[in-house]
Protein backbone atom coordinates (compact mmCIF):
# COMPACT_ATOMS: atom_id res chain seq x y z
CA UNK A 1 0.00 0.00 0.00
CA UNK A 2 1.21 3.47 -0.78
CA UNK A 3 1.97 5.25 2.46
CA UNK A 4 2.38 8.87 3.41
CA UNK A 5 5.58 9.12 5.42
CA UNK A 6 6.88 12.08 7.37
CA UNK A 7 9.48 12.55 10.08
CA UNK A 8 8.90 14.66 13.18
CA UNK A 9 11.48 14.12 15.94
CA UNK A 10 11.34 10.44 16.85
CA UNK A 11 7.87 9.94 15.34
CA UNK A 12 7.47 8.38 11.93
CA UNK A 13 4.11 9.33 10.45
CA UNK A 14 2.71 6.58 8.26
CA UNK A 15 -0.69 7.17 6.71
CA UNK A 16 -2.36 5.79 3.58
CA UNK A 17 -1.67 7.88 0.50
CA UNK A 18 -5.41 7.93 -0.18
CA UNK A 19 -7.59 6.43 2.52
CA UNK A 20 -10.29 4.82 0.39
CA UNK A 21 -13.24 2.76 1.60
CA UNK A 22 -14.90 0.26 -0.72
CA UNK A 23 -17.37 2.87 -2.00
CA UNK A 24 -14.48 4.93 -3.40
CA UNK A 25 -13.26 1.99 -5.47
CA UNK A 26 -16.79 1.42 -6.74
CA UNK A 27 -16.93 5.06 -7.87
CA UNK A 28 -13.57 4.75 -9.64
CA UNK A 29 -14.63 1.60 -11.49
CA UNK A 30 -17.93 3.18 -12.56
CA UNK A 31 -16.06 6.33 -13.61
CA UNK A 32 -13.89 4.32 -16.01
CA UNK A 33 -16.91 2.46 -17.40
CA UNK A 34 -19.55 5.22 -17.56
CA UNK A 35 -18.33 8.70 -16.71
CA UNK A 36 -21.69 10.52 -16.16
CA UNK A 37 -22.76 8.14 -13.40
CA UNK A 38 -19.26 8.09 -11.92
CA UNK A 39 -19.19 11.88 -11.84
CA UNK A 40 -22.54 12.04 -10.03
CA UNK A 41 -21.38 9.54 -7.41
CA UNK A 42 -18.07 11.35 -6.98
CA UNK A 43 -19.85 14.67 -6.42
CA UNK A 44 -22.18 13.03 -3.88
CA UNK A 45 -19.16 11.63 -2.07
CA UNK A 46 -17.46 15.03 -2.30
CA UNK A 47 -20.46 16.87 -0.83
CA UNK A 48 -20.95 14.39 1.99
CA UNK A 49 -17.40 14.11 3.30
CA UNK A 50 -15.25 16.98 2.05
CA UNK A 51 -15.56 18.80 5.38
CA UNK A 52 -13.20 16.16 6.83
CA UNK A 53 -9.54 17.14 6.45
CA UNK A 54 -8.35 13.57 5.85
CA UNK A 55 -10.97 13.03 3.10
CA UNK A 56 -10.03 16.01 0.94
CA UNK A 57 -7.13 14.37 -0.97
CA UNK A 58 -9.16 11.22 -1.69
CA UNK A 59 -12.24 13.17 -2.79
CA UNK A 60 -10.27 15.28 -5.26
CA UNK A 61 -8.54 12.14 -6.52
CA UNK A 62 -11.95 10.62 -7.26
CA UNK A 63 -12.68 13.47 -9.66
CA UNK A 64 -9.30 12.89 -11.31
CA UNK A 65 -10.12 9.23 -11.98
CA UNK A 66 -13.62 10.04 -13.25
CA UNK A 67 -12.30 12.56 -15.80
CA UNK A 68 -9.51 10.23 -16.92
CA UNK A 69 -12.13 7.52 -17.32
CA UNK A 70 -14.24 9.88 -19.40
CA UNK A 71 -11.29 10.67 -21.65
CA UNK A 72 -10.58 6.97 -22.17
CA UNK A 73 -14.22 6.34 -23.05
CA UNK A 74 -14.11 9.14 -25.63
CA UNK A 75 -10.94 7.66 -27.12
CA UNK A 76 -12.67 4.30 -27.48
CA UNK A 77 -15.53 6.10 -29.24
CA UNK A 78 -13.10 7.88 -31.59
CA UNK A 79 -11.35 4.61 -32.45
CA UNK A 80 -14.70 2.98 -33.18
CA UNK A 81 -15.71 5.87 -35.44
CA UNK A 82 -12.40 5.78 -37.32
CA UNK A 83 -12.57 2.04 -37.91
CA UNK A 84 -16.25 2.00 -38.87
CA UNK A 85 -16.24 4.93 -41.31
CA UNK A 86 -13.66 7.31 -42.78
CA UNK A 87 -13.28 10.57 -40.84
CA UNK A 88 -11.73 13.74 -42.12
CA UNK A 89 -8.34 14.46 -40.55
CA UNK A 90 -9.35 17.94 -39.46
CA UNK A 91 -12.46 16.56 -37.78
CA UNK A 92 -10.41 13.90 -36.00
CA UNK A 93 -7.86 16.41 -34.71
CA UNK A 94 -10.64 18.76 -33.61
CA UNK A 95 -12.31 15.96 -31.64
CA UNK A 96 -9.04 14.98 -29.96
CA UNK A 97 -8.30 18.57 -28.97
CA UNK A 98 -11.85 19.04 -27.68
CA UNK A 99 -11.76 15.90 -25.52
CA UNK A 100 -8.33 16.83 -24.22
CA UNK A 101 -9.48 20.30 -23.17
CA UNK A 102 -12.76 19.12 -21.65
CA UNK A 103 -11.50 16.00 -19.88
CA UNK A 104 -7.74 15.60 -19.72
CA UNK A 105 -6.85 19.14 -18.63
CA UNK A 106 -9.33 19.12 -15.72
CA UNK A 107 -8.02 15.69 -14.75
CA UNK A 108 -4.46 17.03 -14.53
CA UNK A 109 -5.73 19.94 -12.43
CA UNK A 110 -7.47 17.55 -10.03
CA UNK A 111 -4.29 15.47 -9.77
CA UNK A 112 -2.28 18.55 -8.78
CA UNK A 113 -4.95 19.64 -6.29
CA UNK A 114 -5.05 16.18 -4.71
CA UNK A 115 -1.27 16.18 -4.26
CA UNK A 116 -1.44 19.65 -2.71
CA UNK A 117 -4.20 18.53 -0.33
CA UNK A 118 -2.12 15.50 0.70
CA UNK A 119 0.88 17.69 1.45
CA UNK A 120 -1.25 20.15 3.42
CA UNK A 121 -2.76 17.37 5.54
CA UNK A 122 0.65 15.81 6.17
CA UNK A 123 1.87 19.18 7.45
CA UNK A 124 -1.19 19.40 9.71
CA UNK A 125 -0.53 15.90 11.05
CA UNK A 126 3.07 16.80 11.86
CA UNK A 127 1.83 19.90 13.68
CA UNK A 128 -0.55 17.78 15.78
CA UNK A 129 2.21 15.32 16.67
CA UNK A 130 4.63 18.08 17.63
CA UNK A 131 2.09 20.00 19.72
CA UNK A 132 0.84 16.90 21.55
CA UNK A 133 3.96 14.76 21.97
CA UNK A 134 6.57 17.52 22.22
CA UNK A 135 4.56 20.49 23.44
CA UNK A 136 2.42 18.47 25.84
CA UNK A 137 -0.82 20.21 24.80
CA UNK A 138 -3.89 18.27 25.92
CA UNK A 139 -6.72 20.70 25.22
CA UNK A 140 -8.80 20.98 22.05
CA UNK A 141 -9.04 24.76 22.32
CA UNK A 142 -5.27 25.20 22.43
CA UNK A 143 -4.73 22.82 19.52
CA UNK A 144 -7.39 24.70 17.58
CA UNK A 145 -5.64 28.03 18.18
CA UNK A 146 -2.21 26.67 17.24
CA UNK A 147 -3.31 24.92 14.03
CA UNK A 148 -6.03 27.30 12.84
CA UNK A 149 -8.60 24.48 12.71
CA UNK A 150 -11.99 24.47 14.40
CA UNK A 151 -12.36 22.37 17.54
CA UNK A 152 -14.66 19.92 15.75
CA UNK A 153 -12.04 19.49 12.99
CA UNK A 154 -9.31 18.93 15.56
CA UNK A 155 -11.40 16.32 17.37
CA UNK A 156 -12.13 14.51 14.10
CA UNK A 157 -8.49 14.62 12.97
CA UNK A 158 -7.20 13.25 16.29
CA UNK A 159 -9.64 10.33 16.20
CA UNK A 160 -8.44 9.55 12.67
CA UNK A 161 -4.78 9.68 13.72
CA UNK A 162 -5.47 7.46 16.72
CA UNK A 163 -7.23 4.92 14.50
CA UNK A 164 -4.10 4.72 12.30
CA UNK A 165 -1.65 4.51 15.20
CA UNK A 166 -0.04 7.91 14.62
CA UNK A 167 -1.20 8.99 18.08
CA UNK A 168 -1.61 6.70 21.06
CA UNK A 169 -5.06 5.18 21.43
CA UNK A 170 -4.88 5.98 25.17
CA UNK A 171 -4.32 9.68 24.54
CA UNK A 172 -6.88 11.86 26.33
CA UNK A 173 -7.58 15.32 24.93
CA UNK A 174 -9.72 17.59 27.09
CA UNK A 175 -12.35 20.04 25.96
CA UNK A 176 -11.72 23.77 26.27
CA UNK A 177 -8.36 25.45 26.70
CA UNK A 178 -5.81 26.27 29.38
CA UNK A 179 -5.32 29.81 30.68
CA UNK A 180 -2.48 31.50 32.57
CA UNK A 181 -2.97 32.01 36.33
CA UNK A 182 -4.42 35.41 37.28
CA UNK A 183 -1.31 36.32 39.32
CA UNK A 184 0.95 35.54 36.39
CA UNK A 185 -1.21 37.60 34.10
CA UNK A 186 -1.07 40.49 36.57
CA UNK A 187 2.72 40.33 36.77
CA UNK A 188 2.98 40.18 33.00
CA UNK A 189 0.65 43.13 32.69
CA UNK A 190 2.60 45.22 35.22
CA UNK A 191 5.97 44.36 33.69
CA UNK A 192 4.73 45.54 30.30
CA UNK A 193 3.84 49.00 31.56
CA UNK A 194 6.21 51.82 30.45
CA UNK A 195 8.85 52.71 33.05
CA UNK A 196 8.34 49.57 35.15
CA UNK A 197 11.44 47.93 36.65
CA UNK A 198 11.81 44.32 37.67
CA UNK A 199 11.04 43.50 41.30
CA UNK A 200 10.03 47.05 42.29
CA UNK A 201 6.48 48.08 43.03
CA UNK A 202 5.35 50.95 40.94
CA UNK A 203 3.07 53.64 42.40
CA UNK A 204 -0.42 53.35 41.12
CA UNK A 205 -1.73 56.71 39.90
CA UNK A 206 -4.79 57.85 41.78
CA UNK A 207 -7.78 59.02 39.80
CA UNK A 208 -8.42 62.75 39.89
CA UNK A 209 -11.06 63.86 42.36
CA UNK A 210 -14.39 64.53 40.78
CA UNK A 211 -15.35 68.22 40.79
CA UNK A 212 -17.98 69.25 43.32
CA UNK A 213 -21.43 69.44 41.81
CA UNK A 214 -22.62 72.94 40.95
CA UNK A 215 -25.15 74.31 43.48
CA UNK A 216 -28.28 75.98 42.19
CA UNK A 217 -30.77 78.36 43.82
CA UNK A 218 -33.47 76.51 45.68
CA UNK A 219 -36.77 77.19 47.37
CA UNK A 220 -36.54 77.35 51.21
CA UNK A 221 -39.51 77.49 53.63
CA UNK A 222 -39.50 80.54 55.92
CA UNK A 223 -39.30 79.47 59.59
CA UNK A 224 -41.42 82.48 60.57
CA UNK A 225 -44.43 82.43 58.29
CA UNK A 226 -43.91 79.25 56.31
CA UNK A 227 -43.82 80.93 52.92
CA UNK A 228 -41.52 79.59 50.16
CA UNK A 229 -38.61 81.87 49.21
CA UNK A 230 -35.90 81.35 46.56
CA UNK A 231 -32.41 81.53 48.14
CA UNK A 232 -29.11 81.62 46.16
CA UNK A 233 -26.19 79.30 47.15
CA UNK A 234 -23.98 80.65 49.96
CA UNK A 235 -26.28 83.58 50.64
CA UNK A 236 -29.15 84.46 52.94
CA UNK A 237 -32.14 86.70 52.37
CA UNK A 238 -35.07 88.22 54.22
CA UNK A 239 -38.47 86.62 53.77
CA UNK A 240 -40.53 88.46 51.21
CA UNK A 241 -43.57 88.29 53.50
CA UNK A 242 -42.45 88.60 57.13
CA UNK A 243 -38.81 89.75 56.93
CA UNK A 244 -37.35 86.74 58.73
CA UNK A 245 -33.75 85.99 57.68
CA UNK A 246 -33.56 82.74 55.69
CA UNK A 247 -30.21 80.95 55.16
CA UNK A 248 -29.34 78.68 52.21
CA UNK A 249 -29.23 75.15 53.59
Amino acid sequence: MNMLTGQEGQNTLRLPKYDRPVFDYVIIIIGYLFMPLGLILALVRFAGSHFKNYRKPANISLLYHVFVGGFMQMMVLVIYMVTSAPIDTVTLITMLILFTVLLLLPASGFAASAAKARFKFSQLVQAYVQLINTGGIRYLGNLSEQTGQSESDVRRDLLYLQSHGVLSADLVINEGRTAAAPQELSREGLSSLPGSSGGQAQPVPQPAAAPAPTQLPKSVRCPGCGAQNTVSPGQSKNCDYCGTTIAYS
